[in-house]
């Protein structure tokens, strides 16, 4: 199994490890491969992609507002200071 991300394919980067006197070899760095269960099935994610869903589902359930909640706040807390004025 490579080391990829399931859910969003996100895969490993090239970059430079550079040495005290600033030479550049390529080296890889891989993603931060975490596994968990959805519906009883195991995936292998980005340890981003598993923070985000634990994040959406927490917004489905209710228990954090949504984007649109966070709107519609922001909204009326302009009118009230629109009121006071």
């Amino acid at each position: 199994m490579s080391r990829m991300c399931e859910l969003t394919g996100k895969k490993h980067k090239v970059v430079n490890s550079r040495s005290h006197s600033n030479v550049a070899t390529k080296r890889r760095q891989n993603v931060n491969l975490q596994t968990i269960r959805i519906d009883g099935r195991k995936f292998r994610v980005a340890a981003r992609t598993a923070r985000t869903l634990r994040k959406l589902a927490k917004e489905f359930a209710g228990e954090l507002p949504s984007r649109a909640d966070k709107k519609e706040a922001r909204r009326i807390d302009r009118e009230k200071q629109n009121q006071t004025k």
